[in-house]
C-alpha cells in the first residue's frame, strides 16, 4: 500500500518529555551523494521519538571517515548538546 493522506478536523496533540540520550543509525545511503540517518530520542532505555536527518552536499563531503563529524552534525541539527 502506498502512503495515503486523509484530511481530518483539527486535533491538538500536546506531548512533553525529557530525553537523555540518542541513538544514531543509518537509514539510507547513496555513496558519494547522501546519507539519511535515523536518530532515536530516548529517555533512559525508552524510545520517545524518531527523527530522520539527510546529510548531503558539503556536509556529506566534509564527513570523510570521522563519525564524530556525524554526531556533531546531528546534535547541532537537533539543538542538543553532548554531556
Amino acid at each position: 500500500m502506498d502512503n495515503i493522506t486523509v484530511n481530518i478536523n483539527d486535533y491538538d496533540i500536546i506531548k512533553s518529555d525529557t530525553i537523555n540520550n540518542i541513538k544514531i543509525s543509518t537509514a539510507r545511503i547513496e555513496l558519494f551523494k547522501y546519507i539519511t540517518v535515523r536518530v532515536g530520542l530516548y529517555k533512559d532505555n525508552t524510545l520517545i521519538d524518531n527523527r530522520m536527518i539527510e546529510i548531503s552536499g558539503t556536509d556529506y563531503a566534509n564527513w570523510g571517515t570521522d563519525d564524530n563529524y556525524i554526531i556533531n552534525l546531528v546534535l547541532t541539527n537537533l539543538n542538543l548538546t553532548k554531556k
